[in-house]
C-alpha cells in the first residue's frame, strides 16, 4: 500500500469554502513584467514631456520618447529575464534585485550611447531629457518592484490568492534532496501531499497507489506533480509516466543525488544528440569577437579622456626618479603566450628575471609617487595599449610575473587554467578583494577560484558588472601598496 502523507493545511483549507480569488500566483508573476515594460514606456513619455514644458513651455511630439521607451523596454527585459530577475527559481532579497536593477539599466543606456555615437543619431534626442529618463525610469522601475513585492506578499499572507498545489511521489529507500519542499514553498506552491510508493512494488500495488494520487489529484486541484525517484529505474518511471498522461497536470522529475551533480553543467547540442559539458571550452569565435568589440569600443572611447591626466603622471615619475616612465615586464597571456605588459614605473628598479619579490607594505623600491599610483591603480592604465594590441582584455584573470607563474603553477593545479582567456586589468577577483600581494598560498587559491568561476562563467553583462563594481572596489580597498 502507498504510504501518503497529507499537509494537515492543505486539507483544512480544501475542505473549508473557498473565497480566493481564482488567480493563481504565478499569473501574477508571469504579468509582471508586461506591466515593468509598460511603465518603463510610460515614464520615457512622461519625462519627455516634463522635459518639453518646463524648456520650451509646451509638450512636444511623443513618438521620439514612445520609441526610445520601446527600444529600453525591450533591452531592459530581456537582460533581466537572462538574469533571472522574472519567475527566478531561487528567491531573491529586495537589495539584490535593486543592485541587478541599476547593473542592467546602466549597462542599457550606455549600449544605447554608443550606438547613437556610432550612427550620430545623438541629436535626434536631447541629452537632458534622456538623463531625466534615466534617472526616473531607474526609480519607477525600484519603485514598481517595491510595491509589487509588497502587493504579493500580503495577498499571499492574507490567502487572497490560491496557491497552486504540489504532489510529491517518492521511494521508500529514495531520501528527497535536502530542501526540496522548502524551495517549492519558497516559490507560492504548497506541498498538499507526499506519497511514498512500497520498496517493491508489483503492478497492482503500484496500479492502487497510481489510482489514488489521479483520484486526489482531480478532487483537490492539484496544479503539479514531481517526482523524487531513482533514475536507474527507468521501468518505474515510465510505467508512472504511463499513469498519469490521462490527468492534465505537469509531472517533473527530480535529478537523484548521481544526477544532480551532473545537472548543473550546461547541456549542449551534438549533432542530433545533447551531451552535458564536463568542462566548458575557451570561448567560441562569436563570443571571441563581442568581447573584443566591447574592449575596443571601450578603450578608444576612454583614452581621449586619459591622456591628458596620463601625460601628468609620466611628468611627474619622470620628475622624482627620472626615466623610464613606463615598466615592461613579460608576463603569460592568452594559451600560456608570453607578452610584455607596459605599467607606470613605481619602483626604483625593474625586475623581470626567475626571481622577483612581490612588493609589501612600506617597501623601500617603492617610490613616493608610486606608492599613491599603487594605491589606486593607476599604474596599471597604460596596459590599455596592451588592450588595443590584443594581449590582454578590459576583464580578466591578472597576468602574473612568469617567476610567479611557474611558482604557483607547481603548487596549485588549476593555475594554469586561468589562460583560457585572455588576462585583464582587473577582474572577478579583484572586485570580490582578491587585490594586491599574495605572501600566503591560501590567497592565491581563493584569487584562482574567483578566475575559474570567471573562466566558466563568462557573459558580456558579467564584463559591465565587473567594469562597474571596479572604481568603488579601487578606492575602497586596502590591499594594494
Amino acid at each position: 500500500m502507498a504510504l501518503l502523507h497529507e499537509d494537515p493545511r492543505a486539507g483544512a483549507t480544501s475542505n473549508a469554502p473557498r473565497w480566493n480569488v481564482p488567480l493563481k500566483g504565478n499569473v501574477l508573476l508571469q504579468s509582471f513584467p508586461l506591466l515593468e515594460a509598460m511603465s518603463v514606456v510610460l515614464l520615457s513619455i512622461v519625462s519627455g514631456k516634463v522635459y518639453d514644458l518646463v524648456s520650451f513651455g509646451h509638450f512636444g511630439e511623443y513618438g521620439r520618447n514612445f520609441g526610445l521607451g520601446v527600444v529600453v523596454a525591450a533591452l531592459f527585459s530581456t537582460s533581466a529575464y537572462a538574469r533571472g530577475l522574472y519567475l527566478s527559481s531561487e528567491p531573491r532579497s529586495l537589495a539584490s534585485q535593486i543592485k541587478e536593477v541599476v547593473l542592467i539599466w546602466t549597462a542599457v543606456f550606455l549600449c544605447l550611447s554608443v550606438v547613437a555615437l556610432t550612427l550620430k543619431v545623438g541629436d535626434m534626442f536631447s541629452r537632458q531629457a534622456v538623463m531625466l529618463f534615466f534617472v526616473t525610469g531607474l526609480g519607477g522601475i525600484i519603485f514598481v518592484r517595491l510595491g509589487a513585492g509588497r502587493l504579493f506578499a500580503s495577498l499571499t499572507r492574507s490567502d487572497m490568492l490560491a496557491k497552486p498545489q504540489v504532489v510529491i511521489v517518492t521511494q521508500s529507500d529514495v531520501r528527497v534532496p535536502s530542501g526540496v519542499v522548502q524551495a517549492i514553498e519558497a516559490s507560492g506552491c504548497d506541498v498538499c501531499q507526499t506519497i511514498t510508493l512500497p520498496a517493491a512494488s508489483s503492478e497492482g500495488s503500484l496500479l492502487e497507489c497510481m489510482d489514488k494520487l489521479i483520484e486526489h489529484v482531480r478532487r483537490r486541484s492539484v496544479d503539479e506533480i514531481v517526482l523524487a525517484v531513482s533514475w536507474a529505474d527507468i521501468s518505474l518511471i515510465e510505467k508512472i509516466t504511463a499513469h498519469l498522461c490521462v490527468v492534465p497536470v505537469p509531472v517533473r522529475l527530480l535529478p537523484d543525488h548521481v544526477v544532480s551533480a551532473l545537472l548543473t553543467r550546461p547541456v549542449v547540442n551534438l549533432g542530433g544528440t545533447r551531451a552535458i559539458e564536463l568542462q566548458r571550452a575557451p570561448l567560441t569565435t562569436p563570443q571571441l569577437l563581442t568581447k573584443r568589440l566591447f574592449d575596443l569600443v571601450l578603450t578608444t572611447a576612454a583614452l581621449p579622456f586619459l591622456l591628458p591626466p596620463l601625460a601628468v603622471v609620466a611628468g611627474l615619475i619622470a620628475l622624482e626618479s627620472g626615466r623610464p616612465v613606463l615598466f615592461c615586464q613579460r608576463r603569460a597571456g592568452f594559451n600560456g603566450r608570453t607578452f610584455k605588459i607596459y605599467k607606470f614605473r613605481t619602483m626604483t628598479i625593474l625586475e623581470d628575471g626567475p626571481v622577483v619579490p612581490q612588493a609589501c607594505r612600506g617597501d623601500p623600491r617603492v617610490t613616493r609617487v608610486g606608492r599613491i599610483l599603487r594605491r589606486f591603480s593607476i599604474d596599471e592604465i597604460p596596459q590599455l595599449w596592451n588592450v588595443l594590441k590584443g594581449d590582454m582584455s578590459l576583464i580578466g584573470p591578472r597576468p602574473h610575473a612568469l617567476a610567479h607563474d611557474s611558482e604557483y603553477s607547481q603548487i596549485i593545479s588549476l593555475y594554469p587554467a586561468r589562460h583560457k582567456v585572455k588576462p585583464g586589468i582587473t577582474g572577478w577577483a579583484q572586485i570580490n578583494g582578491c587585490r594586491g600581494a599574495t605572501p600566503h598560498v591560501y590567497m592565491m587559491i581563493k584569487r584562482v577560484e574567483h578566475d575559474m568561476w570567471y573562466v566558466n562563467n563568462w557573459s558580456v553583462w558579467l564584463d559591465v558588472k565587473i567594469l562597474l563594481l571596479t572604481i568603488p572596489r579601487i578606492w575602497t580597498g586596502r590591499n594594494a601598496f
